[in-house]
């Protein structure tokens, strides 16, 4: 997960420095674009964490910027796995760049609108650091110079580095992102104009399709290179959600309308259903007694408005789901939303109370047993859509982990597998499964125990010898 920069990247950045400073003009120029760097230099940070599992601790480093006066991080989406349980990210430190020396931090979690991480740095923050916030700002235009900050390795201090670039596109998708000609920042890191305005915030490294040829065949493949980035939110896009903190990493109330697999409609079948020069989304299967269920939204049911706005015409189609799915999560659970529906030849308006969102998979309940070697998982509402189960038929635990050489793994037992009944009795809960195989665990003379599994479409039993 490292996202650190290496030596020859450094190079690259310094050759980028000789050519973005104009050497026709005199000494006092580079002069004050290092002072330009030197100061914003101090809104970027790197971030380390481990991630502890049952059998290992990965450590991991990550760019993030500063958002306010007290220490607040904010990192991208990416920079953390969001299926990873909070109590299984532990020991976060943050350096400033150039230094060995890191202070704590405390995770605080994932905003669920924007899903970037947020972490407060603890201790004393000194005069060396000023937040990305009290940056004058400004909007890029296509041309603009533009530059950003790169951060190389823990072994060499996190040493900083220039990258340059020009702004070759702005797109809604939907937020507006910047897109440049070249790598202009770590992902992470704050990004500037040529007079140092805050004009946006690097974003996830974008793929570039490439041509592979291997003995004769060729392979469409996306190349990316993923400790530096082309595109960035813009500052408008960034600045209004550094406030959205969660208070703590678990817990929040998530808005949910209860629908699966949402899809959007291709251009040519907008103009079909005569709504040209729009957007639409199809809904691909609806939650049983969810929000949307309630309201009557049935499977196949096209939505081609919000509150009576019509979507805008989105490129690429795609864009238009991430939208309806930011404009639902911007609510608050008890908000109405007015769903303008094509069925059929129909054209229907429904409103909708938001719910709030059933256990996420990342806080599910779950429990390691070391002498088995299997972590159980309570069963969530991910599992029953992910295995496409009737409401009905939501019973067992899942086995979350199973440690190689283990005897659970050496019977057959694989992680995702759904434990239905132990021992020839059903799980009917979370808490049924725990005391039945606390007791398997604590009985010394016990030799085996035996399950019973659902795996895809397939049930089986697993007999799993202790001795």
């Amino acid at each position: 997960m490292s996202r650190i920069r290496s030596p020859a990247a450094h190079a690259a950045g310094l050759f980028a420095l000789s050519l973005f400073v104009d050497p026709q003009s005199a000494g006092a120029t580079d002069v004050t674009f290092r002072e330009l760097f030197d100061e914003r230099l101090k809104s970027v940070v790197a971030v380390e964490f481990f991630v502890e599992t049952e059998t290992d601790r990965r450590p991991s480093t990550v760019v993030g910027m500063l958002a306010d006066d007290n220490g607040l991080v904010v990192l991208l989406d990416t920079a953390i796995p969001g299926w990873l349980p909070p109590d299984q990210l532990k020991d976060f430190r943050v350096y400033r760049p150039g230094t060995r020396d890191g202070i704590p931090g405390t995770y605080l979690g994932q905003d669920f609108l924007t899903g970037w991480h947020f972490l407060r740095a603890g201790g004393e923050w000194s005069d060396q650091t000023i937040p990305a916030t009290d940056f004058e700002t400004a909007k890029p235009a296509i041309g603009d110079e533009v530059w950003g900050i790169g951060l190389m390795g823990k072994d060499f201090d996190f040493q900083p580095f220039l990258m340059t670039g020009r702004v070759s596109l702005i797109q809604s998708l939907p937020q507006q992102v910047g897109f440049s000609v070249s790598d202009i920042a770590s992902p992470g890191a704050p990004v500037f104009s040529r007079a140092g305005a805050f004009i946006g915030w690097a974003g996830n490294p974008v793929p570039q399709e490439r041509l592979l040829f291997l003995e004769n065949n060729r392979y469409n493949v996306g190349v990316q290179n993923p400790n530096s980035s082309g595109s960035f939110y813009l500052a408008s896009e960034v600045l209004p959600y550094l406030g959205r903190a969660p208070p703590a990493p678990t817990g929040q109330e998530i808005p949910w309308m209860g629908v699966v697999g949402l899809q959007p409609v291709d251009h040519e079948a907008t103009e079909f259903l005569k709504i040209e020069n729009r957007s639409a989304v199809v809904v691909s299967d609806v939650v049983k007694n969810g929000p949307a269920d309630l309201a009557g939204i049935k499977q196949r049911d096209i939505i081609v408005s919000v509150n009576d706005q019509p979507f805008a015409r989105f490129s690429p189609a795609r864009v238009v789901t991430t939208f309806l799915e930011r404009e639902i999560l911007s609510r608050k659970p008890g908000d109405v939303m007015k769903f303008g529906i094509v069925r059929g030849d129909q054209r229907l308006e429904t409103d909708v109370t938001i719910g709030n969102q059933p256990t996420p998979l990342k806080e599910a309940r779950r429990e390691y047993f070391s002498n088995l070697g299997i972590t159980l998982r309570e069963f969530v509402l991910f599992d029953r859509i992910s295995r496409q189960m009737a409401e009905e038929e939501q019973r067992g635990v899942v086995a979350n982990f199973v440690k190689p050489n283990s005897p659970a793994s050496t019977a057959g037992l694989r992680a995702g597998d759904l434990i239905r009944e132990i021992d020839g009795l059903e799980i009917k809960s979370y808490e049924d499964a725990l005391q039945l195989m606390q007791a398997i665990e604590q009985d010394a003379k016990r030799s085996e125990f035996v399950l019973l599994i659902s795996r895809a479409t397939e049930t089986s039993v697993i007999r799993v010898r202790l001795k």
